[in-house]
C-alpha cells in the first residue's frame, strides 16, 4: 500500500473537526517477526501431540490385535491429540499470518487520536484517545524505524490478574518523530 492510499483511508475516518497529523503504513515483516518467539515454542508443542498421536494410535492398534473386545473402546484415543496438534500448527503459522494481516493496516495520528486501521474482508478501526494513554515507548532501529508501544487504561481481567492493553504501531519509519506526536497527544490529556 503506497503512502497516498493509507491517508486516504485514514482521511476517510476522521470526524469533525479532527485534523490528520501522521499516517504510515505497518511494516508486515516487523509484525511477522515479533510473532516468532511464539512460533519457536509451537514447535515442540506441536511435535509432541504429533508424537503423542502416533504413539496412541500404534498402541490401540497393537491393543485391537490381541482380540479383546474391550480394546475397540480405545479407538478414538489417538484423536484426543488432534487440537493440541491444530493448536501448535496454529502458533507455528503465527509468524505468517502476521505478516499477511499487517500488509493492509494504516496508522493514523490526529489532533484528536491514534487510530490503527486495519482491513482484509471488513475494515475495523482501534482508536486510542488522550484520556486512555497512560504512556508511550519506543523501540528505535538503525534506520530510524521502530515500533511505538502505547499502553492504556483499558485493564482486562482473567484468572485473577490484571492486564493492561497495549496498542502496537510496529514498523514505523521516524519513529522518534511520531513517538513525539503521540506523546504530545499525551499531554493534550483533559485534567481529571
Amino acid at each position: 500500500m503506497n503512502p497516498g492510499d493509507a491517508e486516504l483511508r485514514a482521511q476517510s475516518e476522521l470526524q469533525p473537526g479532527e485534523s490528520l497529523y501522521w499516517t504510515g503504513v505497518a511494516d508486515p515483516a516487523r509484525a511477522a517477526l515479533s510473532a516468532l518467539p511464539a512460533a519457536l515454542f509451537g514447535i515442540p508443542f506441536a511435535g509432541f501431540a504429533a508424537f503423542w498421536i502416533n504413539a496412541a494410535y500404534h498402541g490401540t492398534h497393537a491393543m485391537n490385535k490381541s482380540g479383546n473386545s474391550f480394546t475397540g473402546a480405545f479407538s478414538f484415543f489417538p484423536l484426543f491429540g488432534v487440537p493440541f496438534l491444530l493448536v501448535g500448527l496454529g502458533i507455528i503459522l503465527a509468524p505468517p499470518w502476521a505478516y499477511l494481516s499487517g500488509r493492509p493496516t494504516v496508522y493514523a495520528v490526529t489532533n484528536q487520536r491514534v487510530m490503527v486501521i486495519s482491513s482484509s474482508s471488513t475494515r475495523s478501526v482501534k482508536s486510542c484517545t488522550p484520556a486512555d494513554i497512560v504512556s508511550v515507548d519506543h523501540r528505535e532501529r538503525a534506520d530510524g524505524s521502530g515500533d511505538i508501544i502505547i499502553r492504556t487504561t483499558a485493564q482486562t481481567r482473567s484468572n485473577n490478574s490484571v492486564s493492561q492493553p497495549t496498542v502496537s504501531l510496529c514498523g514505523v519509519p521516524n519513529v522518534k518523530e511520531v513517538a513525539r506526536q503521540v506523546m504530545n497527544l499525551h499531554t493534550q490529556r483533559p485534567a481529571a
